[in-house]
């Protein structure tokens, strides 16, 4: 699947989704997709759905999500950690913290952007599996390669204003397929993203279109027109 590049239409630096999917560990992924699947179970999540990852271990998993895109959020905040895009490997942090039994541990969920299909893996199943082949190091790099991204969103969404938050995010967005970008309502993507009032997202991405930066139908992000202001 073919993502637009920021530099296309931004001259920016690389942004940090750019660099996520560039660098994303696929060899990895796919040697655990092929190990994983034949002991999982069909997973499917209509888009504006919440899927919630067991705080027991009977009923824990891990997802493999072979198509859609989805946010990793807090249970107790909904803060948003992480965007989850196909193919990729969910539920990793609650499986370990389930597994070894981490006291006052953090629960996640994961909200589907769009319709979200994969497989379920039952929590003692990928462990059992991972320790048979040997795949705790293909783990380990997709783990990795999270750490490296979140530092790198970091410098985009945190401690900078509301305005430049908006603006890393609709770039993020305009790089998706536009198979995808077209079932995401943008007002409610930087909401969970930022935590500003609609209100104030609403104002900015106004000011945008009544600027000719970007175009946006039916809520949709359908064009960035030129390059966006680094300052609002």
């Amino acid at each position: 699947m073919d993502f637009h590049t920021i530099n296309d239409v931004n001259g920016d630096v690389m942004h940090s989704f750019t660099f996520a999917q560039q660098t994303k560990p696929i060899l990895a992924q796919n040697v655990l997709f092929e190990a994983l699947i034949p002991v999982s179970e069909p997973f499917s999540l209509m888009a504006n759905a919440i899927y919630q990852f067991s705080p027991d271990k009977e009923n824990a998993g891990i997802i493999l999500l072979s198509n859609g895109v989805g946010s990793l959020c807090h249970t107790q905040n909904h803060l948003y950690m992480s965007s989850a895009f196909a193919p990729s490997v969910l539920g990793l942090i609650d499986g370990y913290s389930i597994y070894y039994d981490v006291p006052a541990r953090p629960q996640h969920y994961l909200y589907a952007e769009t319709d979200c299909e994969g497989y379920f893996v039952p929590l003692n199943k990928f462990v059992e599996v991972c320790d048979a082949k040997n795949l705790w190091h293909d783990v380990a790099r997709i783990l990795a390669h999270r750490l490296i991204v979140m530092s790198a969103r970091e410098q985009e969404l945190v401690g900078v204003d509301s305005y430049l938050s908006v603006r890393a995010l609709i770039l993020e967005l305009w790089i998706y397929p536009e198979a995808y970008r077209k079932g995401i309502n943008v007002v409610n993507f930087i909401q969970r993203r930022t935590g500003l009032s609609r209100s104030r997202t609403m104002t900015l991405l106004s000011e945008l279109r009544k600027g000719g930066y970007i175009t946006i139908e039916r809520g949709k992000l359908t064009s960035i027109n030129q390059k966006l202001p680094a300052a609002y």
